[in-house]
Parts: structure tokens; C-alpha cells; sequence
């Protein structure tokens, strides 16, 4: 088994642009990752529908915020990937694999069975993309595991 990491989220915001990405995750330079889990809530208090993507990206977007990843177990050694908050020029995107749609009011997220979790190409990652304009301010975690 590999590193596990974690990815928070506290009160993210994300401006009414269409297509970007609410938070993107890169593999280190030839290693992968494995998505073990992720969710969203929002501060909004009236429902305002988003249409949201989990992607594939062969490259990272620019604009974002960097966010100081966690490993589960503090004793795995350095952590190798890298995750990115409100990246506003998206990362390139390399297949869709789920879509959603969320109205705010409650949490939106995925938690994947090991048999479904998706694993990333070495060097690449994964992206969840607001494809609405919308603002928002979001907070939640991603989970996922260094190959």
C-alpha cells in the first residue's frame, strides 16, 4: 500500500467563471495516484445548481492556490504530489469519467470502492471541474493514495 494523502478545503472561493477547476491533483514526476475519495460542501444558503465533472488531466491548470497536503501516517516520508485550489485556467483534460449535479444545499462527493478507484497515468492526475458559472465558497477534503 502507498502514502495515504489528504486535501483540505476550508472556505474556498471560487468566482462565477465557467469551466475550472475546483480543485486538481498532479502525481509526482513518474509516480501515480489513486483517488480513494472526495466531497464539497458549500456556504451558498439558496439552491443554485452547478454542473461539476471529475476528470482526467495530463497537465495542471494555472491560477490556483497550492494546498499543504497531509499524509494519514506522518512517518511515510515526503509527500510527492500536488493538489490545487480555484484554478482558473482548467488543467488539460484527458477523458470525463463521472458527472454530477449539485444544488448546494448539501454535500456533493464520492467515496470509491477499491475496485472503482481511479488511478492516474504516471506524472498525471485528476480534476473536479465547475463546468456553471457560479460563486461559490466551498469546503471539503479530497483523499487519495501515492503509488
Amino acid at each position: 500500500m502507498g502514502r495515504i494523502v489528504y486535501g483540505a478545503l476550508n472556505g474556498v472561493s471560487i468566482s462565477a467563471d465557467a469551466t475550472q477547476d475546483i480543485w486538481s491533483l498532479m502525481a509526482g514526476t513518474n509516480k501515480r495516484i489513486e483517488l480513494h475519495g472526495w466531497e464539497l460542501t458549500s456556504a451558498d444558503t439558496a439552491a443554485e445548481i452547478c454542473s461539476l465533472s471529475l476528470q482526467r488531466i495530463s497537465a495542471a491548470g494555472t491560477g490556483g492556490t497550492a494546498v499543504t497536503e497531509q499524509a494519514a501516517d506522518e512517518d511515510s516520508g515526503t509527500i510527492d504530489s500536488t493538489m490545487l485550489t480555484d484554478v482558473e485556467t482548467p488543467g488539460t483534460p484527458d477523458g470525463v469519467l463521472m458527472g454530477y449535479q449539485w444544488e448546494q444545499l448539501g454535500p456533493v462527493g464520492h467515496v470509491f470502492t477499491p475496485e472503482m478507484r481511479p488511478t492516474s497515468v504516471d506524472g498525471q492526475g485528476f480534476a473536479l471541474v465547475c463546468n456553471t458559472a457560479v460563486a461559490m465558497t466551498v469546503s471539503g477534503w479530497v483523499c487519495w493514495e501515492e503509488l
